[in-house]
């Protein structure tokens, strides 16, 4: 892993051949990070250079607690934080966006709020047409009181974040200790419940999900069979909507079907790159 400062705080990556002829750059889900991709990272290597980055909130990527302009946590902030990634890693090469869950949401409102061409998308469990807390729990978590008592309300994650964890495996016994520690590990850090927090309370509006339509590049929509936590018919509509697009059903697998059958989910996206 390593460290770049962008947009004025210090963020977490991995890479893989950097001189790939082609940027692959992906984007994590809620309460995950880098980790989620290393079973993928060197067979998606064999087709570009693979940047993988800690989104804000997450992971090791710093956790600015102030700062000037844009919410770095808010989709705003997100997009111009990924704005500054292709800046800095694409070297005017084809770009593509790889994004799971939350990331996929990332991945397709990058299309039309970026400034950067993206040349293909590929959405794996999209978490665009589930939806999330409306507006104004935003605005009322930024009220002075919560902001005083937020950190310590967020405390609680770790067994949430278990849970959700535990759900989104199909086979549990690829749940393994390993696993459950490298979701963890980012707890470790003295600042992230004041980080996560910061995320939470963020206005994340997308409009993505009434916008599907209007996609006009290539797009890969990639579930698994057994995906609870983006529901199946969920994704498969997410498909539907966008014109041209192409959807797999990883077999034997739950939400984080790239973690569960690496093989199988870099089979058909390599072939789909492929061609």
């Amino acid at each position: 892993m390593s460290k770049i400062l962008l947009r004025g705080y210090e963020v977490n990556f991995i890479e893989r051949n950097p001189r790939g002829s082609r940027l692959i750059v992906l984007l994590h889900g809620f309460g995950a990070s880098t980790f989620s991709w290393l079973p993928i990272m060197d067979a998606l290597a064999e087709l570009g250079h693979v940047v993988a980055y800690d989104r804000p909130g997450f992971g090791q990527t710093e956790r600015p607690m102030v700062w000037q302009g844009t919410n770095p946590y808010s989709m705003a902030g997100q997009v111009q934080l990924l704005d500054a990634i292709i800046t800095h890693f694409g070297d005017g090469r084809e770009v593509i966006l790889v994004g799971h869950s939350a990331g996929g949401q990332l991945a397709a409102h990058y299309l039309f709020k970026g400034s950067k061409p993206i040349s293909k998308l590929i959405l794996e469990s999209p978490e665009i047409l589930t939806p999330g807390p409306p507006r104004f729990v935003g605005l009322f978590l930024r009220l002075p009181i919560f902001n005083r008592v937020g950190p310590k309300l967020v405390g609680g994650f770790a067994s949430v974040g278990q849970k959700i964890l535990f759900d989104s495996f199909y086979d549990k016994t690829k749940l393994t200790e390993q696993v459950i520690r490298g979701y963890e590990r980012p707890m470790d850090n003295s600042d992230w419940k004041e980080g996560f927090w910061e995320f939470l309370k963020a206005d994340k509006h997308s409009d993505v999900a009434r916008r599907l339509g209007e996609i006009d590049i290539p797009t890969f929509v990639i579930t698994g069979q057994f995906d609870t936590i983006v529901k199946v018919e969920d994704s498969m509509k997410v498909a539907e909507r966008i014109p041209g697009h192409k959807i797999y059903l990883v077999p034997a697998a739950g939400h984080l079907a790239h973690e569960e059958q690496p093989d199988d989910f870099m089979r058909v996206v390599g072939n789909w790159l492929k061609r």
